[in-house]
């Protein structure tokens, strides 16, 4: 690449960008503080009460998502808003960074808005910077900055890249492992552009440091995994249904769903909507541009392509979560804006010629308008009109399942009803207490106890069995205090929530069907009163 002056970063940001950003952020932190009508979903419950014990790392994830919780909650207190109020900060810095890189990948800072905009507003991230506090956006934060600091380290031959480069991927991993993805991309666009590259004296020195940086982050992890017997591995593998996971299930034997690859696909197209169509015209049309642009693309598309390669080869072993790619779509979101930027440009210029002709004699330029068209132009009106409507639409989804026929199709009680369930657990438990004081409360489910420890009253530490009813492990098998084999518990008795009366049985001499509660939205979850514990199976 040619040698030009290193740009500033806020040359990258024009104030239209910063706008933008600052508008939406704001306004979805009035939305958390006054107006969200959905309770914490299993998985925030689950953070949150990780919060209440901070650890170098915890089962399954990094201890990232915790101590964010920890800091948020103790500086707005314990409730929703206050496990919930850096989800928009986290995807501000996202949409920050994809925007610049976009503008400096470029060399275009009208490339700047649209990245940021689509990073803010495509459903697969808007989720999180709504009203989800979960590992992805704080992930989805650090990727955009990595990607950022990747280009600026390999392109710009800058210094201080590296440094960024290396905390972010360090801070990342706090957060979620599958950032480590970015490490074979970075290599990738290396590699595939290495004649074009410009870095800055002394690279061996600057891939040390971000190299030593990153590693910072890996290291309280590491060394808590080690003391814990690896629980991370055995749930990665867990996930893959591959031998030594942590899913009771997996047998060894692959056994292949084709459902999975047509279902990722299916997912795809939800998440992203018609700006795949504007990542698909970037990594097509841009390299024929210029030479900047065509290495522009090899390293944007390097970064987001081997993610969602990943994940389709991850298809033929397992299901794929709607947002395990979402990482792999950062870099392709500031593709996507440079075309657009482009694009638009061309298409505002044969408008103002078109309209610059006498009424009567312009001509129809339009594929369906009489007005010119073009095929990005369209594109984009088409994401800003899908984006905006899922954004709406995921305000109020309660409103959404009001019409006949939705309610079945979609999961209302991961949204709504947890306070109204605790209230009626907390019934029970009243009447359930006796002069041996009050039974204790065991769910079937890490999220439901994670929900009812939230939303009690004092909040009380909620056991989790799963483990000993055939489900996989979790952080509460690691909680000495939390352990079903505990002496003391043994002989006694507790109200159970969720699970089958034959699984309860393995566990209690006497078990009492209490029934579903009228206030649960889950229709198959049972309560139902334990006496005389008999230990976990395991240890008797």
């Amino acid at each position: 690449m040619p040698h030009r002056a290193e740009p500033r970063l806020l040359w990258c940001l024009p104030l239209n960008t910063l706008l933008l950003v600052a508008a939406i952020t704001i306004a979805r932190l009035i939305y958390l503080a006054w107006l969200c009508p959905y309770n914490l979903v299993e998985d925030e419950a689950q953070y949150w009460v990780w919060s209440l014990r901070p650890d170098w790392s915890y089962y399954s994830k990094g201890p990232g998502i915790a101590w964010s919780i920890l800091t948020s909650t103790r500086l707005f207190g314990i409730s929703e808003f206050g496990v919930r109020v850096f989800a928009p900060l986290y995807l501000a810095v996202g949409a920050l960074a994809a925007g610049g890189l976009a503008a400096d990948a470029s060399g275009d800072r009208r490339a700047s808005f649209a990245g940021a905009a689509l990073l803010l507003l495509l459903p697969v991230f808007a989720l999180n910077g709504t009203f989800l506090m979960t590992i992805d956006g704080p992930m989805v934060a650090f990727w955009a900055l990595a990607c950022w600091a990747g280009f600026r380290a390999l392109y710009r031959g800058s210094s201080w890249a590296w440094v960024v480069l290396g905390l972010s991927l360090g801070l990342g991993f706090l957060f979620k492992y599958t950032i480590a993805l970015l490490l074979p991309s970075l290599l990738l666009a290396a590699v595939i552009d290495r004649k074009r590259l410009r870095v800055a004296k002394g690279l061996p020195l600057l891939m040390g440091t971000g190299l030593a940086l990153m590693l910072l982050g890996l290291l309280p992890i590491a060394i808590w995994n080690q003391q814990n017997g690896w629980p991370a591995i055995a749930h990665f593998l867990g996930h893959a249904n591959l031998p030594g996971g942590d899913r009771t299930q997996a047998s060894g034997a692959m056994k292949y769903a084709p459902k999975w690859f047509f279902e990722f696909l299916a997912i795809q197209l939800a998440a992203i909507g018609p700006a795949l169509g504007l990542m698909a015209v970037g990594l097509r049309t841009l390299p024929r541009v210029s030479e900047e642009l065509k290495s522009a693309t090899r390293f944007l598309g390097s970064m987001g392509l081997v993610t969602i390669g990943f994940y389709v080869l991850a298809t033929f072993f397992t299901g794929v979560e709607a947002n395990w790619t979402m990482g792999g779509y950062v870099s392709l979101t500031s593709l996507a804006g440079i075309v657009v930027a482009r694009g638009m440009a061309d298409w505002r210029e044969r408008m103002k010629r078109w309209r610059a002709l006498p009424v009567g004699q312009r001509p129809k330029e339009g594929f369906v308008l009489r007005r010119p068209e073009t095929p990005v132009q369209i594109l984009w009106h088409c994401s800003l009109a899908y984006c905006i409507a899922a954004s709406v639409l995921m305000l109020r989804i309660d409103w959404l399942v009001k019409i006949p026929g939705v309610a079945d199709r979609v999961a209302v009680h991961r949204l709504f009803g947890a306070p109204a369930l605790a209230g009626a657990v907390e019934e029970i438990l009243k009447q359930r207490t006796d002069s041996h004081g009050r039974p204790p409360l065991v769910s079937y489910h890490y999220g439901v106890a994670s929900q009812l420890t939230f939303y009690l009253p004092g909040h009380p530490m909620v056991f989790v069995a799963g483990s000993h009813l055939g489900y996989r492990r979790t952080q509460w098998d690691l909680w000495p205090d939390m352990s079903l084999a505990q002496p003391s518990l043994k002989g006694g008795s507790a109200v159970l929530v969720g699970g089958s009366e034959s699984q309860w049985k393995t566990l209690f001499g006497k078990v009492t069907d209490l029934g579903h509660l009228p206030q649960d939205l889950r229709k198959d979850r049972w309560v139902y009163f334990g006496e005389d514990f008999l230990g976990p199976p395991e240890k008797r």
